[in-house]
Formats: structure tokens, sequence, C-alpha cells
């Protein structure tokens, strides 16, 4: 128990994305909905965005190659959830249906990832994850 206890925080970041993505990855397979085209969809719940918006916005959640943010936007067309007004794309009311449909299925994902963690260590934690990015950024290269 020890040995897991002084893991570095790249073991816990790193095991925790891959129990999220299959936590995601079970709970959106009844709806046969990927975690990009939910990522998508919850997205547009605030309002339209063009192309270029959602791939700055969902740029940080790593996707693999057979779910790019293009695949799950033409899954998305195919299946009338989301429209397209002059670049600007939105959800579709079969979009905001379909939406609302699965939200339920995340919320008891995120609960499961909080449960017995109070909202004050919830805050910390992702206040403190937030200034190591910020940390590790600030010496990089910039990419844009």
């Amino acid at each position: 128990m020890r040995e897991q206890q002084e893991r570095p925080i790249g073991y816990w970041a790193k095991h925790l994305d891959s129990l999220i993505n299959q936590a995601f990855e079970q709970a959106l397979h009844d709806d046969d909905v990927t975690r990009r085209q939910w990522q998508v969809l919850s997205t547009l719940t605030w309002g339209a965005r063009s192309v270029a918006s959602l791939r700055e916005t969902l740029g940080a959640f790593r996707c693999d190659e057979d779910d790019s943010l293009e695949d799950a936007l033409e899954a998305l067309d195919g299946r009338g959830w989301i429209g397209d007004d002059g670049g600007l794309l939105s959800l579709t009311p079969a979009g905001v249906s379909v939406h609302d449909e699965v939200h339920g299925h995340v919320e008891r994902v995120r609960e499961d990832l909080g449960r017995d963690i109070s909202d004050a260590d919830y805050r910390t934690t992702v206040d403190t994850l937030r200034r190591m990015c910020d940390n590790l950024a600030a010496g990089l290269p910039r990419s844009d």
C-alpha cells in the first residue's frame, strides 16, 4: 500500500484519465455516443459555436484518432443532432433531446468520481492541478 501512496502525480493523473475515459465509454455505450460527441453536444448547450471555437474549447481533452472532432461533427450532423447556420454550429431540437437524456448518465459518472470527496477538497485539487499546468506551460514554447 505504501508503494501506491508514493507514486508521483504523473502516475495518478494518467491513471485517473484512463479511468475517466473507461467510465465515460461505459456510461455512453448504450446511447451510442462517444465521449467526443458528448463533449460537442455539451459545449453546444452553451450556445452556437464555430468549429474553431469547439477545437479551442475541447483541445485539452485528448481523444483517440478514431474519435476526432471532425468525426464527431460528421456523426452528429448525420444523426440530425447539430445544424450549421453560416459556420456556427448549434444543437437541433433532436440534439437537445439527446443531450438531456445522456446528461443523466454523465452526471452519474461525475457523482461516482466525487464520492466521499468534499467540495472544498475537489476545488483544492482542481486548483492545484491547474497551477501545476500553468507552472509547466510557462516554461514551454507557445504552440499557437
